[in-house]
C-alpha cells in the first residue's frame, strides 16, 4: 500500500471521516502560530493569524468574483510584534519575507 493511500486510510473508518474540517483548520493553524516571523523571530499570534483569515477571505471573494478557482493559494501574515508581512509555505511549515 502507498503512503497515500494509508494516510487517507488512517482518516477515514469504514468510509467515515474521523478528522473534521474543523479540526484540520485548527490543526493548520496551531501550525501556523508555530512559525516564527522572519523579520522579528517570535511566534505568529493570534491576531496575527485573525488578519491571514481575513487577507484570505479577501482573496477568495475576489477569485470568485473572476470567476476562477484555485486550489492551494497563497497564505499572507501581518505580525503583531514587528507589523511586517510575511508568506507562510504551509508545505514547509515556515515564512518568507515579503519582498516590495
Amino acid at each position: 500500500m502507498s503512503k497515500k493511500n494509508h494516510d487517507r486510510e488512517s482518516n477515514t473508518s469504514g468510509g467515515k471521516i474521523l478528522i473534521t474540517a474543523e479540526e484540520i483548520h485548527a490543526s493548520f493553524i496551531k501550525m501556523v502560530m508555530s512559525i516564527k516571523c522572519p523579520y522579528c523571530d517570535e511566534p505568529f499570534t493570534d491576531g496575527a493569524v485573525e488578519w491571514a483569515e481575513a487577507w484570505q477571505e479577501g482573496r477568495r471573494d475576489l477569485i470568485r468574483a473572476l470567476d476562477t478557482d484555485e486550489r492551494d493559494g497563497p497564505y499572507k501574515i501581518k505580525c503583531e510584534w514587528c507589523n511586517e508581512r510575511s508568506w507562510i509555505n504551509y508545505f514547509k511549515g515556515e515564512a518568507s519575507k515579503v519582498e516590495p
